[in-house]
């Protein structure tokens, strides 16, 4: 065919024209997608989608133009068109109407974007909220992996020093790593900010490069991006600027006094900072490690050395005297020499810089873990609050205080607020779901690891604590059994051993319970709260007492009574162990000696002075009066439980094993019900 006349047929069969509407159609309802779909967490892979089957559909349509025509008898051929009457041949103006519709359509959804999108940032999410997320290493020492979190956590540091700024605190920020295709949208969802910071390390020798860039999550638009080429010793003078960099690029106001703590450095040495770092990230989520004991242990090594090559390193003076404060506070190391070590690293730490918000922050922590002296803690956090205004540990330790001291709105505030800045923090979550729990408010306890789990923290873990809740309000076991199924070795300090065998003794299975007894290596387990840990015995106990073997179930509790007795040589009034040491001699049928041990861990903890611990005590006197029959006392305080936050809860007196003696008593049986779920009652 002539190319003068190909042409030709091109224009004559509309195919320009076609083209045309198309191309102008097509690039509008993109420009279009591309605003209203975020609105709807649609992800971006489906809005790429959209984009190549439009520029699929081009030459199509071409094909299509040139083969057909609309006339206003329907779609004919194009020779079929050119055989009938000018008056039925199609008009020239249809690509126009074309045109101006898909335009229209373009425009609306547009502004329907930008008007939905723009309500949904104001109502969703803070305008000067950001989460810096792990740098790449791009050094070819893989050693260097740990260098370039380092950049990453003291920018976080730094910007997290502006009260005027939400920052992601480093728990959750951390679960992003680097190499894997990073969904800007989804992330910044996920963390609840509207900017998103990431970027790159690249160390050779003595040289540094830094490249850095701030993201609108909201649009996955860059904002801002530099790049630092500088030595190694101007590491923290390129953080600070950094820092510096993104808050004037998000507007927030920085007082002179935030500006010179950005400016600061934390230390002289790298290898120190190094150090620090590692032990750091252990003792931020300790609650993730499966021994907390050894990790807490590592930490405090990685502390020693970095603060042997500086001496001058206050923020690791506070976390050696936090990683102490810990290990004591859970009893996993409870001896005086653990609060003697806190207390000088604190100590240290206040002499080299007095006005140090972190070191006031790690006083109160001490006072609070070490000394459960909770009024002078809480000066100690009224110093620190100005310097740290998005700090998760500080709300934790307020929350924590404000729990104890029976302010329980005042610790969901503070529980809630930690979750807000740090939604993938287990220690955050676990503490506010664990608040509705002791209140009993369990749709509210599932409702935040449901917020947890579309947060992107979908693992075992966060699942069986989900479904943990859901059984204590409802007595169903179904998701739990589960859960554990699903996850056969999921053991975190050892919470999960006793959930597989009450699962078992509820089934009437006492082989399956003391095989899952015997499959953990364990010694000691949590159970009803995260803070105290029952000698293995204790459920061997409870295991034959179940199925009827006194003998076996008394030498398994003179087993469990000698270690605990063993705990009390280290810390001799420490009423928990001192409760739980009264129920094994209430089992042991020394009925006189378990109630005078009681009431003392009662004296030694009333409600008054900790409504947290004093609730587990005195629950502790309870299970005294019920395995001693004395079912009129052990009701009265049954009672009397359920009039406060405790962790007496329908599931735990209808079917745990401890509570089955006053099974059957109508004024029981009426508690229970009273806490029954509506659709049980």
């Amino acid at each position: 065919m002539n190319p003068k006349n190909f042409f030709g047929e091109l224009r004559r069969r509309n195919v320009y024209k076609a083209a045309v509407a198309y191309i102008v159609a097509g690039w509008a309802l993109a420009q279009g997608i591309a605003q209203v779909f975020p609105v709807f967490d649609v992800s971006n892979w489906v809005v790429r989608l959209v984009v190549v089957l439009i520029v699929i559909g081009f030459p199509i349509t071409l094909v299509c133009a040139w083969a057909f025509e609309i006339t206003p008898e329907g779609i004919k051929s194009t020779e079929e068109a050119d055989a009938m009457p000018p008056s039925s041949r199609p008009s020239n103006r249809t690509w126009i109407y074309i045109v101006v519709i898909g335009a229209s359509v373009s425009l609306s959804l547009f502004f329907l974007g930008r008007y939905t999108a723009g309500t949904r940032t104001m109502s969703s999410g803070d305008k000067k909220s950001i989460a810096v997320l792990p740098f790449a290493s791009l050094s070819e020492n893989k050693n260097d992996a740990y260098f370039a979190d380092g950049v990453q956590d003291q920018i976080l540091t730094n910007l997290a020093k502006v009260s005027d700024l939400k920052v992601i605190s480093h728990t959750s920020v951390r679960q992003y790593k680097t190499g894997a295709e990073r969904n800007m949208r989804e992330i910044g969802r996920q963390l609840g900010v509207a900017y998103i910071m990431e970027g790159s390390v690249q160390r050779a020798r003595d040289r540094l490069r830094i490249n850095a860039q701030l993201i609108d999550a909201r649009s996955d638009t860059h904002v801002w991006a530099e790049t630092y080429d500088r030595t190694a010793a101007d590491l923290f003078a390129i953080q600070s600027e950094l820092a510096q960099s993104i808050v004037t690029q998000l507007k927030a106001k920085l007082s002179p006094q935030q500006k010179a703590e950005i400016e600061e450095r934390p230390t002289q040495d790298l290898d120190a900072f190094e150090l620090y770092l590692q032990a750091k990230a252990i003792v931020d989520s300790y609650l993730n490690a499966t021994d907390v004991r050894a990790a807490l242990l590592q930490a405090l090594k990685s502390l020693e050395e970095a603060i042997q090559r500086d001496p001058k390193f206050v923020s690791a003076y506070c976390y050696v005297a936090r990683a102490n404060d810990l290990l004591f506070f859970f009893d996993l190391d409870p001896t005086p020499d653990r609060i003697s070590l806190a207390d000088t690293a604190v100590k240290a730490a206040l002499q080299l810089r007095p006005d140090s918000a972190e070191a006031h922050f790690a006083q109160g922590d001490y006072y609070f873990r070490c000394l459960r002296d909770y009024d002078r803690a809480l000066e100690e956090l009224a110093i620190a609050r100005p310097g740290l205004p998005n700090s998760t540990p500080f709300l934790i330790l307020s929350g924590y205080i404000n729990r104890r001291r029976n302010h329980f709105s005042d610790a969901e505030r503070d529980f809630s607020a930690a979750f807000a800045l740090d939604p993938r923090n287990p220690n955050a979550y676990n503490l506010l779901a664990d608040t509705y729990v002791l209140q009993r408010r369990f749709p509210e306890a599932v409702h935040v690891y449901d917020n947890v789990l579309a947060a992107g923290e979908d693992v075992p873990i966060v699942r069986f604590r989900r479904a943990s809740c859901a059984f204590s309000g409802t007595g169903d076991s179904g998701p739990l059994r589960d859960i554990l199924a699903k996850s056969p070795e999921m053991e975190f300090a050892g919470s999960q051993t006793p959930a597989r065998v009450l699962m078992a003794m509820l089934d009437g299975n006492y082989a399956e319970a003391d095989r899952a007894l015997a499959d953990s290596p364990r010694q000691d387990f949590q159970d009803i709260d995260l803070s105290f840990y029952f000698p293995k015995s204790w459920y061997q106990a409870m295991i034959a007492r179940a199925k009827g073997d006194s003998a076996r179930a008394r030498a398994a509790l003179r087993e469990c009574r000698e270690i605990l007795a063993q705990r009390l040589i280290i810390k001799p009034e420490h009423a928990r162990t001192i409760a739980v040491l009264a129920q094994v001699d209430a089992g042991l049928g020394q009925k006189d000696l378990a109630i005078r041990e009681a009431q003392h861990a009662i004296d030694l903890m009333p409600i008054s002075k900790d409504s947290y611990d004093g609730a587990l005590v005195l629950e502790g006197l309870a299970q005294v009066y019920t395995w001693s029959g004395d079912r009129d006392r052990a009701i009265g305080l049954v009672q009397k439980l359920v009039t406060m936050p405790s962790y007496i809860n329908y599931a735990r007196l209808k079917l745990h094993p401890l509570w089955s003696p006053l099974r059957g008593e109508p004024r029981f049986e009426k508690i229970v019900n009273s806490l029954a779920p509506t659709r049980a009652k």
